[in-house]
């Protein structure tokens, strides 16, 4: 492992140190059923397979940070992950591990209610439900009568100002229901894509900050990406969609600001 690798990778190891000792302070804004999954996944958790989780996030994460690639398969044509990554997505992704109203996409929710119930699911569901999937994130969505997802137009209108006003981002409208904000970002370049444009999902985004020599510090990378999950945000409704935008902007500057440090960590 190089110094420029190990300095990296402990600065963004005590970031996540940081982030679990806040209780989520970052997290827990997220309104994405993965992010959720996660938190309550973790918060299960004891001390020893927390730190094992936290180091793989921390080895997944500088590579976030740098060039884009596809994930090295096995022979068996598959991904061979770490295993406290390994145990996240056998138990997430098998049937019942997300689902009811607590990880299931607000799209979801809104367009077939029997999803609200353990009675609309399979038996092979059932079994691996418990009462916490039917806990709705009360932040999120505090009552079931607001299962009123926030619709492409309305994301439109407030992730354009929120970003051109708060981060002084100029937009350029894309093809294909994204669009695109670019500007300066210390003596370098942000560029940031959101797209709208998704059947079940509702927000996606990713970030590129470049140099002051134009050099690429990070490319096409969110935040959630630090932790393990992908996009879209899915659990927007038209309650917490305008606190939830603002919060994204802060989420852009964070990640510049520390593809910066990290940069410097060099």
């Amino acid at each position: 492992m190089s110094d420029s690798h190990l300095a990296k990778r402990t600065l963004l190891r005590a970031e996540l140190t940081a982030e679990v000792a806040s209780g989520f302070a970052r997290l827990r804004r997220i309104p994405q059923t993965d992010i959720i999954w996660f938190l309550d996944y973790f918060s299960g958790l004891t001390e020893a397979p927390r730190a094992a989780l936290l180091d793989e996030l921390a080895d997944s994460a500088v590579m976030a940070f740098g060039q884009p690639s596809s994930p090295k398969l096995n022979a068996m044509g598959t991904v061979d992950f770490p295993p406290a990554f390994a145990q996240i997505y056998k138990l997430r992704e098998r049937p019942g591990g997300k689902g009811g109203t607590r990880y299931t996409d607000i799209k979801m929710l809104g367009m077939d209610p029997s999803l609200r119930e353990p009675s609309g699911y399979h038996s092979s569901w059932r079994e691996n439900l418990t009462d916490l999937h039917f806990q709705p994130r009360p932040d999120l969505l505090p009552d079931l009568s607001q299962v009123k997802p926030a619709k492409a137009p309305l994301l439109r209108k407030l992730v354009k100002a929120v970003l051109t006003e708060s981060l002084g981002l100029r937009h350029e409208k894309q093809p294909g229901g994204t669009s695109k904000f670019m500007g300066r970002y210390g003596d370098g370049e942000l560029t940031v894509r959101v797209h709208l444009g998704m059947t079940l999902g509702q927000l996606s985004y990713n970030v590129t900050l470049k140099n002051a020599e134009n050099r690429p510090l990070f490319l096409l990378l969110s935040y959630e990406r630090l932790w393990g999950a992908g996009q879209p945000w899915d659990y927007m409704t038209e309650e917490n969609a305008e606190r939830s935008v603002t919060f994204l902007a802060e989420q852009i500057a964070y990640l510049a600001d520390l593809g910066q440090r990290l940069h410097n960590q060099i």
